[in-house]
């Protein structure tokens, strides 16, 4: 209805400043998941008992990069969850040997542990999919183990641990 009367101050404020704001934060805030760290599977970089945050978004909205941390479905046990880091997209060549990893023929910065002596193992990254390991690989239940994980199965990325 044209020519009423202009709202007040404070509605004007609300619908233009910070009301605007808060309803562009509404969605991001609906996407932030805040979980406990279950297990040594992630140590040293994430501690059992710490709390991070990560964003749940659909699996086609998330873009998985090499080293990311990443909350995914177990392939293996339904209703339970992962978190992991991303070391091969679809298509890598993956190769672990000599308490390191290669990643189509490059070598690749892990924490400390992350491939334990003695593992050595060779596979591709089907399309589709990724392979996630724990960075305390001689007690981390993984890709290494259950193989490449299905991008359909990804939940969230990790955006940071809290102390």
């Amino acid at each position: 209805m044209s020519g009423g009367r202009p709202l007040p101050l404070r509605l004007r404020f609300l619908a233009g400043g910070a009301g605007g704001l808060l309803l562009l934060a509404l969605p991001l805030l609906s996407v932030l998941r805040l979980a406990p760290v279950r297990g040594a599977s992630m140590e040293p970089t994430l501690q059992a008992g710490q709390w991070l945050f990560y964003e749940a978004l659909p699996a086609w909205l998330l873009d998985a990069r090499r080293g990311d941390l990443v909350v995914f479905r177990s392939p293996m046990s339904p209703g339970h969850h992962y978190v992991k880091r991303v070391v091969g997209l679809a298509g890598d060549e993956l190769r672990f040997e000599a308490s390191r990893l290669l990643v189509n023929g490059l070598p690749q910065r892990l924490p400390e542990g992350a491939v334990p002596d003695g593992l050595t193992l060779s596979t591709r990254v089907p399309q589709g999919h990724f392979y996630a390991i724990g960075d305390h690989g001689s007690v981390s239940y993984d890709s290494r183990r259950f193989g490449a994980v299905a991008c359909t199965q990804l939940i969230g990325r990790v955006l940071w641990p809290l102390p």
